[in-house]
C-alpha cells in the first residue's frame, strides 16, 4: 500500500515542478458562442502541429504561439473557426452552430453509424466521461443508474466478482438471458461460469465483461429492443451492449495521457450485532462454567441464546484457544475480520492522427491491483490496447483493434452453505465472546489448523489463507478490418473478429479442514474462443434534394467453441501438495462445445427532407443448434420515425425539438448446443447402501451413464416479437429533453426442460412450450436547469418500469426455474411475474379451505409453524429509477448519483441464521422478556380462531419465527436507494499550464456505494444475491461477501 501511495505523491510532485516552468510570451483570449455564453472544453490547436491546448470552463484559453501562426479552434457542435496571429497578444473568438453536426451520430448494430433523429427505436448512449467519473474495475458497475431500460446487480464484494445486467426484463425461461457485447463491430464473451454449486457453496470467478479497460472506452450505447438489435441475429434476443473505442484525434501527431486512481474498500453494511448476551440455551449456560467448553457453543448451546453478559460476570470459560479467560463481549469480531481494501488503478496512452484524419493510432496501458476486504484476496489485471486506422490509397483504408487481458484472481470466497469454505457463515456465527485475534495465527509449525472454532466449522483465517481459490485468465480479443470504396457512396467491409480466452482455475480444501478433513482439490481449466467474419455492401443513393436511400447488404458466420477440462481429487497424502499422485481418488473430467451461426442479412432506410424516415432490416440465420428441418429461420424489422419540430418548421424558443416514433420487430432464438443427441457419459463414482459405494474405474472396468433428459428432434426456435412506440422532446434549445418510450416484448415456443414421470426413466423432457412477455414504460430527461457565467447546473433522470409475464405454460400449473434449500424455489406461474415459493407460516382456513392472508396460527406454545408452500412475492422491482446531478463553478465540478428500485423480493438465509442463533440485535430487544406474537393468532378451546395471548420465550419466538424450514419469515421487501456515486475533480487553468509540456490536468476525490436507504432487509445489502450473472437464483441470498464502499482520489495528467 505504501509503494502505491508512494507512486501517487510522486505523479502529483511531478505536476507541480511541472506547472513551474512557464515561459514569457503567450497568447490569451475568450471562445463564446453566438449568445455570448463562454464555451469549455474548446480544442485549441496550432495549426500543422500538434501542439494545442483547450479553453477552460469561463472559455478562456491560453497558449505559446509564434506571429502568422494559425490558430485552429474545434468543437463538437459549432463550425470549425481559424484565426491567423498578428502583432496582438489576445484573440477572442465567437463560434457558430454547425446546423450539419446537431444531430448526434449513434453507433448501432454491426457498427452502423445513424443520426439519433433518424432511429425509430429507443436507445441510450453513456460517454466516457461518464463511466470514468468514479473509476471501477468492472465497465457494467459504471453503467448503474444511468440508463432506462436497463437492470444491473452487482453480486457481491468478492474481488472479480460477476455483475449481472439484463435490458427491459428477461426474454425468456432458458436462464441465461444476458445481453450480447460488441466492441468496434466485434461479438465477444461475457460468460460466467461457475464452479461448483452457488446454492451449497461454489465460486463465483466474474463475467469476462470486466476484461474490458473502462479508459480504452469512447461511448457505450445499449440497443434495447429487437428493432435496434434486429441486425445481430438471434444473440441479441436479450439487447445489445455496444462498445465503441477510442481513436486518435485529427491534426495531433502525439498526444499523452496519464492517470492514477487509488481507492479504499470497505463493507458497505455488516450485520447489527447484539451485544449483551453470551452462549447457552433458554438464557442459561447450560453446563458448568468451570466445565471446558467450546466457544461456538457446541457443548454450550446456540452462539447467542444463552445469559445476559452482567450475569456471568467474574465467571470464565475456555476459549477456542483453550485458555481459561473471563467472559467478555467483543462487538468489532466481525468487523474486525474484514480488512480495509486497496485498488490502484494506472493507466497510460497515446495517441495521435494526421492532420485531416486519414491515419490515426492509439496505444494503451493499464494496471489494476487490488486487494480485497476479505484476508487474502487480491486481483491484478494488465490491459494492454491496440487501435489503429490508415487510408491506403483513395479507395481502401483499413483498421486494426487488438486487447490482451491477463488477470489473477485469488482469495475468492465461495457463498451458500454445507460447504466449509463458505466465510461468511463462519465469521457471521461468531458468539458475541469471541476474539477474532484468537484465530490468527491459523497453522503450527506443523501446518496443522489451529483454533477451529467448533468441531464442525474451521477457523476463518485457515479457510481464507489454505483454501484460497484462484484462478488465471489470459484473453486476446480485436479485429481487423478493410473498407474499399471503388466509387462515390458504394463502400465494402470485410471484418474478423476473435475472441479467445483460457482460465485456469484451482479451488482446494486442504488436509484439516474441518468437513473435508482428508483434504481434495479441483483443477480446471477452460479455454474459450469465438470467430466472426462480417462482410457488408453498404449504398448511399440521393435520388433528389428531398429524397435519399440508404441500403446495405451482407453475410455473417460465427463459430463459438468450448473446452473445458480438469481433475478432482481427494484424500491428499502429503499436505500442499496438488498432485494427482498425492491423492487417493482422481475424477478427471472433460467437456466440449461447439457451434455456428451462418447470417445474411439486409438493411434500408429511406429518407424523405431529413425529417421523415422509414427503416427495414430482415435476416435469416442458419443454427447448428436446431434441428436440420428447423434450422433455418428469418425475422424481420421496421422502424418509422418523424422529426415534427422540422416537419412543421416550429420556430419557437420554448418547444424546439419534437419527434414520434415507432417500431415492431420479430427474432429467432437458437439454443444450447448438443441438446438433439442422445449422448453417454463417463461414470466416476457409484452408491451403495452403508458404505458400500465405489469409484470408476471399478476392477479395471470403465462404466458410461446415459442423459436424464429425453432429446426433441422437432425442436423450433424461440419466436420473439416487439415493438415500442415514442416520443421525443427539446425545450429552450435544447436546454430540458425528454424521452418516453411504451415497448411490450412478446417471446413465445419457449425452450425448456419439463420434468417427467419418474416411470419414463428421464427426469426431463426437452420442448417448446409456453410465452412470456415484457411491457413497460421508460422516460428519459435531461436539463440544463442554471447556467450562469461561472456555474451550471446539470440533471439526468431516467425511470423504468417493467412487467413481467408468464402468459402460457401449455397444460404446466408451474414451473421451478431454480430450486434451493428448505424449499425454496424461483418459480413460473402461468398469469404472474417470476416468484419466490416455499413454505409459508400455517394460517387459518376459510369455509372453502383456502388460507386467510392475515390470519398467522400459533401453537400451544405460542410459536409460528410450519404451512403450505406459496407465492412469497415477485423477484422482480416495480420500478427503476437513476438520478444524476452536476454542479460546476469555474475549473470545479462535483457530480453524484442515486439509484432506486421499488419493490421486489428478496429471501436472505443469513438474516434467518443471525436471528436463529441469537446473534442479531433485535432479538435481545427488551431484555429478552417474554414475548406474544402480537400479529398472530390462536386457536382457543371452541375451535375458534381469536388474537394470540400466549407468550413464549424471546429465544423460542425467534428460532420459529426465522425457522429454516419457513421460508416466509426470511422474505423482504427489497426496496432501496443507494448513493451510488461522488465525485468532486478540479481541472487547472490552461494559463496555470502555459510553457509546460503539459496541457491539461485534472484531480479529484471520488466515491461509490455510499450509503444505502429506504431498506426494509436487515443486516445485509438489499441488492445481494446467491445467483450469478447467468443465474435463475435472483432475489435468494446465502453467506455472499459484504458489497463495497469506497473512498479514494485520482490524477489525470495530459501532455
Amino acid at each position: 500500500m505504501k509503494k502505491r501511495l508512494h507512486g501517487f505523491l510522486t505523479l502529483l510532485l511531478v505536476l507541480v515542478v511541472q506547472i513551474g516552468f512557464a515561459q514569457e510570451k503567450t497568447v490569451t483570449g475568450t471562445v463564446v458562442d453566438d449568445q455570448g455564453l463562454p464555451l469549455p472544453g474548446v480544442n485549441v490547436i496550432i495549426k500543422g502541429t500538434s501542439s494545442g491546448t483547450q479553453s477552460d470552463f469561463d472559455g478562456n484559453y491560453s497558449i505559446q504561439v509564434d506571429e502568422g501562426e494559425t490558430l485552429v479552434f474545434s468543437f463538437v457542435g459549432m463550425m470549425q473557426a481559424e484565426y491567423r496571429v498578428g502583432a496582438s497578444n489576445t484573440v477572442n473568438v465567437e463560434m457558430t452552430v454547425d446546423s450539419a453536426q446537431l444531430d448526434e451520430v449513434v453507433v448501432t448494430a454491426l457498427g452502423i453509424e445513424r443520426s439519433e433523429k433518424s432511429l425509430g427505436y429507443g436507445v441510450s448512449t453513456v460517454k466516457s466521461e461518464e463511466l470514468n467519473e468514479v473509476r471501477e474495475t468492472n465497465v457494467l458497475n459504471a453503467l448503474q443508474a444511468k440508463s432506462s431500460g436497463v437492470l444491473i446487480q452487482n453480486q457481491s464484494g468478492n474481488v472479480g466478482g460477476s455483475t449481472r445486467i439484463t435490458i427491459r426484463g428477461i426474454s425468456s425461461l432458458s436462464g441465461d438471458v444476458q445481453p450480447l457485447f460488441v466492441v468496434d463491430g466485434v461479438p465477444i464473451s461475457n460468460s460466467n461460469i461457475a464452479s461448483g454449486s452457488r446454492i451449497t457453496g461454489g465460486f463465483d470467478f466474474g463475467n469476462r465483461a470486466q476484461d474490458i479497460n473502462p479508459d480504452d472506452i469512447a461511448s457505450v450505447t445499449v440497443l434495447k429492443g429487437a428493432s435496434a438489435a434486429a441486425l445481430y441475429g438471434s444473440r441479441a434476443s436479450g439487447g445489445v451492449i455496444v462498445i465503441t473505442t477510442k481513436k486518435g484525434k485529427a491534426g495531433r501527431a502525439a498526444s499523452f495521457q496519464a492517470s492514477s486512481s487509488v481507492r479504499f474498500d470497505d463493507p458497505l453494511k455488516l450485520p447489527d450485532f447484539q451485544n449483551s448476551y453470551v452462549f447457552g440455551d433458554q438464557g442459561e449456560l447450560t453446563v458448568d462454567p468451570e466445565i471446558p467448553i467450546n466457544a461456538d457453543g457446541a457443548a454450550a448451546g446456540l452462539p447467542g441464546w444463552g445469559p445476559n453478559i452482567n450475569d456471568v460476570s467474574g465467571q470464565t470459560y475456555t476459549n477456542v484457544a483453550g485458555e481459561v479467560v473471563p467472559f467478555e463481549i467483543y462487538p468489532n469480531n466481525v468487523e474486525g475480520f474484514y480488512e480495509t481494501g486497496l485498488t490502484n488503478i494506472n493507466s497510460f496512452n497515446v495517441s495521435g492522427a494526421s492532420e485531416g484524419g486519414e491515419d490515426d493510432y492509439r496505444l494503451s496501458l493499464s494496471q489494476t491491483t487490488q486487494e480485497g476486504i476479505i484476508p487474502n484476496s487480491a486481483l491484478n489485471r494488465l490491459n494492454l490496447g491496440v487501435n489503429a486506422g490508415s487510408q491506403l490509397s483513395e479507395t481502401l483504408k483499413s483498421r486494426l483493434n487488438f486487447n490482451y487481458v491477463r488477470t489473477n484472481t485469488q482469495g475468492t470466497a465461495a457463498a451458500g452453505a454445507n460447504d466449509p469454505n463458505v466465510l461468511t457463515n463462519i465469521v457471521n456465527g461468531l458468539p458475541r465472546t469471541t476474539d477474532i485475534g484468537l484465530f490468527d495465527p491459523d497453522i503450527d509449525e506443523m501446518g496443522n489448523q489451529l483454533n477451529p472454532v467448533g468441531l464442525q466449522t474451521n477457523n476463518p483465517y485457515f479457510i481464507a489463507r489454505r483454501n484460497a481459490a484462484e484462478t488465471t485468465v489470459e484473453r486476446f480479443f480485436g479485429s481487423a478490418q478493410i473498407e474499399f470504396e471503388p466509387i462515390e457512396k458504394l463502400n465494402f467491409l470485410g471484418r474478423a473478429g476473435y475472441d479467445s480466452y483460457t482460465d485456469q482455475r484451482l479451488t482446494k480444501n486442504s488436509i484439516g479442514t474441518l468437513g473435508r478433513f482428508n483434504g481434495s482439490y479441483r483443477d480446471d481449466f477452460i479455454q474459450q474462443r469465438e470467430l466472426t467474419l462480417d462482410f457488408i455492401a453498404s449504398y448511399d443513393w440521393i435520388i433528389s434534394d428531398d429524397f435519399n436511400i440508404q441500403a446495405r447488404a451482407g453475410t455473417q458466420w460465427n463459430q463459438r467453441v468450448l473446452n473445458r477440462t480438469g481433475n478432482v481429487a481427494t484424500g491428499l497424502t502429503v499436505p500442499g501438495l496438488l498432485d494427482p499422485g498425492n491423492a487417493d481418488n482422481n475424477s478427471p473430467f472433460k467437456a466440449f462445445s461447439d457451434r455456428r451461426i451462418h447470417g445474411v442479412f439486409g438493411d434500408i432506410t429511406f429518407d424523405y427532407k431529413g425529417w421523415a424516415f422509414l427503416n427495414a432490416t430482415g435476416r435469416n440465420d442458419w443454427s447448428s443448434t436446431l434441428p436440420a428441418n428447423n434450422r433455418s429461420f428469418f425475422y424481420p424489422s421496421v422502424s418509422a420515425s418523424v422529426v415534427l419540430s422540422d416537419a412543421l418548421n416550429f420556430d419557437s424558443n420554448v418547444l424546439n425539438y419534437l419527434k414520434v416514433r415507432g417500431s415492431w420487430a420479430n427474432v429467432g432464438v437458437d439454443t444450447s448446443p448438443y441438446l438433439l443427441d442422445f449422448t453417454f457419459n463417463p461414470l466416476t463414482s457409484f452408491f451403495g447402501q452403508f458404505g458400500t459405494g465405489g469409484t470408476y474405474p471399478f476392477n479395471g472396468n470403465l462404466a458410461f451413464g446415459s442423459d436424464s433428459s429425453i432429446t426433441n428432434q422437432n425442436l423450433k426456435p424461440e419466436n420473439q416479437e416487439n415493438y415500442e412506440f415514442g416520443i421525443e422532446f427539446g425545450f429552450f434549445r435544447n436546454r430540458v429533453t425528454i424521452d418516453a418510450t411504451y415497448y411490450k416484448n412478446t417471446t413465445t415456443d419457449q425452450i425448456i426442460f419439463l420434468p417427467t414421470p419418474q416411470t419414463s426413466g428421464f427426469s426431463s423432457f426437452l420442448t417448446n412450450i409456453g410465452a412470456v412477455s415484457n411491457e413497460g414504460v421508460e422516460l428519459e430527461v435531461g436539463a440544463r436547469v442554471l447556467q450562469t457565467d461561472d456555474f451550471s447546473w446539470d440533471l439526468n433522470y431516467n425511470f423504468t418500469s417493467n412487467q413481467f409475464n408468464v402468459d402460457d405454460l401449455g397444460d404446466l400449473p408451474a414451473l421451478n426455474l431454480a430450486t434451493g434449500f428448505n424449499g425454496i424455489a424461483v418459480r413460473a406461474v402461468e398469469g404472474e411475474s417470476l416468484q419466490l415459493y416455499g413454505p409459508r407460516f400455517e394460517r387459518a382456513l376459510d369455509e372453502d379451505g383456502e388460507p386467510i392472508e392475515d390470519q398467522i396460527l400459533v401453537n400451544e406454545n405460542g410459536n409460528r409453524q410450519v404451512g403450505a408452500p406459496d407465492n412469497l412475492g415477485e423477484i422482480f422491482p416495480d420500478y427503476i429509477m437513476g438520478l444524476t446531478s452536476t454542479w460546476r463553478y469555474k475549473g470545479f465540478a462535483l457530480t453524484t448519483t442515486f439509484d432506486y428500485r421499488e419493490g421486489g423480493k428478496l429471501f436472505s438465509n443469513t438474516v434467518g441464521q443471525l436471528r436463529r442463533d441469537g446473534l442479531a440485535a433485535e432479538t435481545a430487544a427488551n431484555g429478552r422478556a417474554p414475548i406474544v406474537d402480537s400479529e398472530a393468532f390462536m386457536m382457543d378451546e371452541s375451535g375458534n380462531v381469536v388474537p394470540n395471548t400466549i407468550e413464549t420465550s424471546a429465544q423460542d419466538y425467534w428460532t420459529n419465527y426465522a425457522n429454516a424450514s419457513i421460508v416466509e419469515g426470511n422474505v423482504f421487501d427489497a426496496t432501496f436507494i443507494k448513493w451510488r456515486e461522488l465525485s468532486l475533480t478540479y481541472t487547472f487553468p490552461s494559463e496555470f499550464l502555459t510553457g509546460t509540456f503539459v496541457k491539461g490536468v485534472r484531480v479529484g476525490a471520488q466515491a461509490r456505494n455510499l450509503a444505502i436507504f429506504n431498506s426494509d432487509v436487515p443486516h445485509i445489502d438489499p441488492e445481494a444475491s446467491l445467483g450469478g450473472a447467468s443465474s435463475d437464483l435472483q432475489g435468494i441470498e446465502r453467506g455472499g461477501v459484504p458489497s463495497t464502499r469506497s473512498v479514494g482520489m485520482n490524477v489525470s495528467i495530459n501532455f
